[in-house]
Formats: C-alpha cells, sequence, structure tokens
C-alpha cells in the first residue's frame, strides 16, 4: 500500500501548520524563488530539499528519502484477530479496524469507513458479537457508515469527549474499555483534530495502537492547532508506547512506533 503523504506533502503540511509564507520561507532557508518553483514542480534538488526540510523542522533525510522513494512502511503482519478495511471517499481512501478476542468472539471497531459491507461479512465470517465502536476523532470520512453499523449491530457507540458525535458516548482521556479479554485505553492527542483519540489495545500477540489520523506512516495528519504543540502530544500519546506497538492509521499502510522513531520526518 502507498504511504499517505509524498515528500511536498509533508513539506506543505510543516509549513502550512508552522504559518510560514513562500517569501519567510525562500528566505530562511537560504533558496530562490526558482528553487522553491522547482520543488512544487516536483523536482527533487537534495541541497534545496534539505535547506528547506531544516528550516521547516524536518528530519532532511526522511524527506529526501520520500522524495526518492527510498522510504517504506515496516513489513508488519498484523494478529489474526486484527482486520483493516480500506473504503474509498473522493479522491483517497480511509482504514477502519475490526479487532476481537479469539476466546469470547467480542469485537470492537475503530471508526466505521464508507462502506460497511465488508465489515458485515467479516463479522458474520467469525461469528463476532460487535460490542463497542470507538471513534479516533469525528471527520466524515471516519464516521460516514457509523450510523449503519450501530443500528444493524446494536453495539455501542463512543467519541471523543471534545467532539461529540450525535448517539456516541463521550470518551475522556485515559477513560479504559474491556471487550473479551482485551484491554483498550483512550489517549487524547490534539493537533489534527480537537480530541483526536489514540486507543491502545493489549490482549493479543502484539501490542496495537489505532491511531486515525493522529499519525501516518511517515507523516502526520494536517495539524490544525498548535503546531509543536500536537508534535509533543504525539511523543507523549503515541512514542511512548513499547517500540513495538503496531500502530494503525486512518490513512495509508500500517506501522510502528520503532520504525517511525526512526524515520518519521516530523521528528527528527
Amino acid at each position: 500500500m502507498n504511504l499517505e503523504d509524498t515528500h511536498l506533502d509533508v513539506l506543505i503540511k510543516a509549513q502550512k501548520a508552522q504559518g510560514i509564507t513562500d517569501r519567510d520561507l525562500i528566505k530562511m532557508a537560504g533558496i530562490t524563488v526558482p528553487d522553491l518553483n522547482n520543488l512544487r514542480a516536483g523536482r527533487r534538488e537534495p541541497t534545496a530539499l534539505e535547506r528547506v526540510a531544516r528550516t521547516l523542522g524536518l528530519r532532511s533525510e526522511s524527506v529526501i528519502a520520500l522524495a526518492n522513494s527510498n522510504w517504506s512502511a515496516p513489513a508488519v503482519a498484523l494478529p489474526a484477530t486484527v482486520l483493516k478495511f480500506t473504503t474509498p471517499f473522493a479522491d483517497m481512501t480511509v482504514n477502519h479496524y475490526l479487532v476481537w478476542d479469539p476466546k469470547s468472539l467480542k469485537a470492537v471497531a475503530f471508526d466505521a469507513g464508507t462502506d460497511a459491507d465488508p465489515f458485515f461479512a467479516a463479522l458474520d465470517r467469525h461469528k463476532l458479537t460487535l460490542e463497542k465502536i470507538l471513534l479516533t476523532h469525528s471527520h466524515g470520512d471516519h464516521v460516514l457508515e457509523l450510523d449503519r453499523i450501530r443500528e444493524k449491530t446494536k453495539a455501542e457507540a463512543f467519541a471523543p469527549e471534545a467532539e461529540p458525535v450525535e448517539g456516541c458516548q463521550p470518551v475522556p482521556n485515559a477513560k479504559r474499555f474491556k471487550v473479551g479479554a482485551l484491554t483498550i485505553t483512550a489517549h487524547t492527542v490534539p493537533g489534527h483534530s480537537v480530541g483526536g483519540t489514540v486507543y491502545e489495545v493489549k490482549g493479543l500477540e502484539a501490542p496495537l495502537a489505532v491511531v486515525g489520523d493522529v499519525l501516518f506512516a511517515g507523516s502526520v495528519g494536517g495539524i490544525r492547532s498548535r503546531y509543536r504543540s500536537a508534535l509533543e502530544a504525539i511523543r507523549a500519546g503515541v512514542f511512548s508506547l513499547p517500540p513495538e506497538t503496531i500502530l494503525l492509521p486512518g490513512h495509508g499502510p500500517v506501522t510502528t512506533v520503532s520504525h517511525e522513531l526512526a524515520h518519521n520526518p516530523f521528528f527528527p
């Protein structure tokens, strides 16, 4: 699966989130207007890329690796009781997940995606009982099929406390859930959205964290609030998890804490 963001996406996200104009970026990075225009046109001149990345506080070697298609997500084998669904939304795709306890066959859904048919088929195929629906945030691509899933399964639905969703119970920071033998802990990580929530899952053969749009393989979701505070919230809420933790993002491929700590351009 392709990465969600290109090197240009990364540069634009970092520049926009910090409120840096093109004029200021050119001056701060010591490049020319043609240099910036060439970068925006997709040319991969390493000196200009490095200067712009460093000016924006990014890991320059990772930006250059992205530009040269030399960076990829790690090969991760999901536990047998974890399913990822990727559904279309406008000109992109969005991920949602189904996780269950193999003994009790009690399941939890993370986000709702835009087409629940494969999700319903998986519930039937594995003879699962959906107990809870946990939303990482309230953006439309993550909640489109929520009402349909609730109606069909009668599962309880929960949304971040700071992002109320009709029919959902609030999830404050540090709230815990039990689904069969699974323990799920909510970590509020604001930035992409005001109540963005990461769900840490324990009880399977590998630790998991469903991160929504807080973090992507090789990038982050667009940060809409205080940039530095948002990055520190990711460090506290995601990178503090065990390095082997598998990260399940809302867009793009699966990754791990250790891989993102070593390579994510937003965390030099």
